[in-house]
């Protein structure tokens, strides 16, 4: 009796408690309905989402031009279903594309949807960047394709994209800090942005860049080939000079010796005056693919240095790689699982800091 007398008034108690916390104590799963109002859109976030999902997915970027954000502070969860319809236009449209596969055939008879893609990511990368619960992202795998693309503004939106994704909140820095992870897209980052080359070759980002600000007029022409600077000669050949060097299993390569007889699994590519050539870089990529059985893993780091010495000649593009370079630094930097990408990176690079803080101080 004094058993049941006891609980009746724990429960009369526990009435008085807010709701959630009875929910807690009860052990219930029912969700309050604070809760259920966080989880539910405003409505003029509702508005826009249904607007873009109502329109035929080939004209996704009509709803999306001219997006700003006009909304108060932001949740990510209101904007899911937005990024579940974004998934679905990449699975559609970009997935299965041969030329950001790098597959052994790359040519694609459809071209790029350059306009919707540029618009999903500026609308992508504003949502986040005003949005918390961002680790709910799941979109990874898309904008790692898109690394790939021969176009360097699409590589530049999708990097910005993840710079919005792994920002680091002031607030959060005595606590974790690092909050998201890129996972595969690291050793992506890392080869983007390790460059044209170290600061001993004459190739590390200031002196590329000064030498391109200092000795470019208008932009768009290439450097002389007999240019004579404080840097001499020398950094122009480097620059536009793919040197590529990756190591193959013997079963792929069993015949390869190096030059006292014994086998090795090292393979090189080196092609000088990169600029000289006429066909464009997944051209090249396609038939050193074809001459050196370069195998799909080592594909995006051979293509990230063929894109960089065929852009080092010319001063538009070469401002481009330059801040896909630091946009990739960027995101290797703010991301929680990148440790052993900056490890390799400033062993390689140990100088790299300072230059950044003589540059841009």
């Amino acid at each position: 009796m004094a058993a049941a007398a006891a609980a009746a008034a724990m429960a009369a108690h526990r009435a008085n408690f807010p709701l959630r916390l009875q929910q807690i104590l009860a052990g219930s799963r029912a969700v309050s309905p604070a809760i259920k109002v966080e989880s539910e859109p405003p409505a003029n976030v509702k508005a826009f989402i249904d607007r873009v999902i109502n329109i035929p997915l080939h004209d996704i970027a009509i709803p999306l031009s001219g997006f700003r954000w006009e909304f108060n502070k932001g949740n990510f969860h209101h904007w899911k279903p937005l990024f579940i319809h974004f998934d679905t236009y990449f699975k559609t449209y970009i997935s299965s594309r041969k030329d950001l596969l790098l597959s052994d055939d790359m040519t694609e008879a459809d071209p790029m949807p350059k306009n919707a893609i540029l618009k999903i990511l500026r609308v992508m990368q504003i949502v986040l960047e005003n949005c918390q619960n961002r680790s709910y992202f799941t979109g990874l795998e898309h904008l790692k394709l898109l690394l790939a693309s021969s176009d360097p503004e699409i590589v530049v939106a999708a990097l910005e994209t993840l710079v919005a994704l792994v920002k680091i909140n002031p607030s959060k820095l005595h606590m974790n800090g690092k909050l998201i992870s890129c996972g595969s897209i690291n050793t992506h980052l890392l080869s983007l942005a390790q460059g044209w080359g170290s600061k001993e070759e004459g190739l590390g980002i200031y002196s590329c860049v000064v030498a391109n600000e200092g000795n470019q007029q208008g932009g768009l022409s290439l450097f002389p080939v007999d240019l004579e600077n404080k840097y001499g000669g020398t950094q122009h050949r480097l620059g536009s000079t793919l040197h590529f060097e990756y190591n193959l299993g013997p079963a792929q390569y069993p015949d390869q010796t190096n030059d006292k007889g014994k086998s090795s699994n090292l393979c090189v590519i080196h092609i000088p005056d990169m600029h000289l050539q006429k066909e464009d870089d997944l051209s090249i990529l396609k038939q050193c693919v074809d001459k050196f059985n370069v195998p799909p893993e080592h594909r995006f780091a051979l293509l990230t240095r063929i894109r960089y010495a065929r852009a080092f000649n010319s001063a538009r593009t070469c401002r481009i790689y330059s801040r896909i370079s630091l946009l990739s630094f960027i995101v290797l930097v703010q991301s929680s699982d990148a440790h052993d990408e900056l490890t390799y990176f400033f062993t390689n690079e140990p100088e790299y800091i300072n230059e950044l803080t003589v540059r841009y101080a």
